[in-house]
């Protein structure tokens, strides 16, 4: 029996080519857009250009130079992609004082070079992160504050200082629920785990974004969240029931088409309640899957934007075919218009394939005429178009204040039942710190060089400071009374997706950390959690006062301080049930 039709779950079949709305009176490019490009100079170009708007690469200078005999413009003649990724691979050997201007220099000379309009993209889930820009906190810490006129800040905020580098695309915000506690990759990466709030607050943000001319993308579909693997390292799977799945990440994924967001990531995911086909046995990811991709989000679910795969790199995609090319092949024929970082050899193959009738040149036509309408929409096709755009001063001070009250209105006070707070110099005089994170090597443990910050911040503040790193039983001889000389002993414990990769539980010394607060008089223990807000009903259910604060950063440090001093009150109100151990359903 075929698959239960979603075209019920939401109205959206009359959206198939354009939305309409306006909010205040006004049209935005969130709700008044056209997935049907208008100019159709794409039908014109050569078959290469063609699948060109289907590559976006990773920057490699040196070989583009070579693929392009020393020029860059013989590169794009022979190697038209549709664009960048200006991460990590852009800034080899370059300091970090100078990534920013070296990002909008990358920006000029690509786009000089080349002929067609170029996308530059990047994640930026939590604001740009580069120096001289503004950080921004976690994506649950804009869900603590609940706020929509603040979402939208949220988006405006990273779409003007993407337009000051010339990035014109961004992989976010991440749709994911996080219904799973154990799940180790979404976490403070999602808004809330209630499907409702997640399209009030998340259609807010892909608004500000949108409507400053930069193309937002939800992922990852169908959805993460559920699973207690990471797709990094393996397939993993969204194993809700079908119509369950309809009301959580099927809801959130359909009302955000509805909103009119330009682009959809799927993730290495499986749906194995909807799909029936399967490749050497299993059910292959999203990424790779007709069913889900064609079928399901192009099809019933009627999304008319670009769908861009996750990176190709991931253990999640990799090693389902013979080698990585027939992968990336396998993956545009699912139903992915744009490829996150394939080889060249993409291109070259795709091209034999197309001439011998091998590829439908239906199939590529659908993906570059979406992405030429992004192009169109964002404005990429207007002659003599801006490619920097500078931050005004008005803006550089709108920004730094809606960060500021963004992070200030997220910190949540989960229970303070023996009225520790707030701190004061006067009783609480002698404290100490003990940071709880694991050693990562990935990220050059930033977590714990981080919380080096909140000591200082602590110090400044007046408060007579020791600080270390765990409290281990076993071998450093920790006595119970060693607590007698401080006022208040507070765990400050950070645990995020991907310092180091793998669970978000603790483990070695951060677990003896936990023996060391549970044997604790109470009376002196507060626990912090800046990651993962799980952690307090997971290992310290008996420690009276808790806060979550789901972000790591010197922004949130300074906040945390307010609060913790009664300076400013706790406004944060958990996006997510604490309460939840495992998400079973009846």
């Amino acid at each position: 029996m075929r698959k239960i039709s979603l075209i019920a779950m939401v109205a959206i079949a009359a959206f198939a080519f354009s939305c309409t709305g306006a909010k205040n009176g006004k049209s935005t490019k969130s709700t008044v857009c056209s997935f049907q490009a208008a100019d159709t100079s794409w039908k014109s170009l050569s078959l290469r250009e063609k699948i060109g708007q289907t590559m976006l690469m990773l920057p490699d200078r040196e070989l583009e130079l070579k693929l392009g005999e020393g020029s860059l413009e013989r590169y794009f003649e022979r190697y038209p992609v549709t664009g960048f990724f200006m991460g990590w691979k852009l800034f080899t050997g370059i300091p970090e004082e100078e990534r920013v201007e070296f990002v909008r220099k990358s920006v000029l000379e690509y786009q000089q070079a080349s002929k067609l309009p170029l996308l530059f993209q990047q994640d930026y889930e939590s604001g740009v992160g580069l120096q001289g820009m503004t950080p921004f906190p976690k994506e649950m810490a804009l869900g603590a504050t609940n706020s929509m006129d603040l979402a939208y800040k949220y988006g405006k905020s990273i779409a003007l200082e993407c337009r000051s580098l010339g990035i014109n695309w961004v992989l976010h915000p991440v749709a994911d629920l996080n219904i799973n506690p154990l799940n180790p990759i979404v976490n403070t990466r999602g808004i809330s785990d209630n499907p409702q709030k997640a399209v009030e607050l998340l259609s807010e943000q892909i608004r500000g974004l949108q409507d400053n001319d930069i193309a937002a993308t939800i992922k990852h579909f169908p959805g993460d969240g559920v699973d207690y693997r990471d797709q990094h390292l393996m397939t993993t799977a969204n194993s809700l029931p079908l119509e369950t799945w309809k009301q959580y990440h099927g809801k959130v994924f359909a009302e955000l088409i509805k909103k009119g967001v330009a682009c959809i990531m799927p993730g290495h995911i499986t749906l194995p309640a909807y799909q029936q086909e399967k490749l050497n046995g299993f059910f292959p990811p999203a990424t790779l899957s007709h069913e889900l991709l064609t079928d399901l989000l192009k099809k019933e679910m009627g999304f008319k934007g670009v769908i861009v795969s996750d990176a190709m790199t991931m253990g999640g995609f990799r090693g389902w075919y013979e080698n990585d090319l027939e992968g990336q092949i396998a993956s545009f024929l699912a139903g992915v218009d744009v490829l996150l970082w394939p080889s060249y050899e993409y291109m070259d193959s795709v091209e034999v394939r197309i001439r011998r009738g091998e590829i439908p040149m239906e199939r590529l036509d659908d993906a570059v005429q979406r992405v030429w309408a992004m192009k169109e929409r964002f404005g990429l096709l207007k002659k003599g178009r801006e490619l920097i755009r500078p931050l005004t001063d008005d803006e550089k001070k709108e920004i730094i204040e809606a960060s500021k009250e963004i992070t200030e209105r997220s910190i949540t006070l989960i229970r303070d039942e023996d009225h520790k707070l707030p701190l004061s110099i006067e009783k609480d005089k002698k404290i100490l710190l003990v940071a709880v994170t694991p050693v990562a090597h990935k990220g050059d443990d930033r977590d714990f060089k981080r919380l080096l910050n909140l000591r200082d911040e602590f110090i400044k503040s007046g408060f007579n400071v020791d600080f270390r790193r765990n409290i281990l039983y076993e071998n450093q001889g920790w006595q119970d009374n060693a607590t007698n000389v401080y006022d208040k002993v507070i765990f400050l414990v950070a645990r995020n997706t991907h310092t180091p990769f793998g669970p978000l539980q603790l483990w070695d010394d951060e677990a003896q950390s936990v023996w060391a607060a549970n044997s604790m008089d109470k009376s002196k223990v507060i626990v912090i959690s800046l990651g993962s807000p799980y952690i307090g009903n997971e290992y310290f259910e008996r420690v009276k006062t808790y806060i979550n604060t789901y972000s790591n950063d010197a922004s949130t440090h300074s906040a945390l301080l307010k609060v913790l001093t009664g300076k400013l009150p706790f406004k944060g109100v958990s996006p997510v049930d604490l309460n939840r151990k495992f998400f079973t359903f009846n």
